[in-house]
């Protein structure tokens, strides 16, 4: 639990060059996996994060017929 926190403040500061705003979402799934009450959020946001993520690379990307 002390590196999520870490991790959350860390990512707090994101504007100095070692931290950044990576280390917000890894700190919450860090505690998310010792604090019950934000397992389920943090899930959702997960999934949620995923399916944006692939809609996102398949609108950039699209799959043409290859060669």
């Amino acid at each position: 639990m002390p590196v999520g926190i870490l991790f959350v403040l860390g990512g707090i500061f994101s504007i100095l060059p070692v931290f950044g705003l990576w280390m917000l979402p890894l700190g919450l799934l860090l505690m998310a996996y010792d604090i019950p009450l934000l397992r389920k959020p943090v899930g959702h946001f997960t999934i949620w994060a995923i399916r944006k993520w692939a809609s996102l690379k398949q609108r950039l990307f699209p799959a043409g017929p290859s060669k």
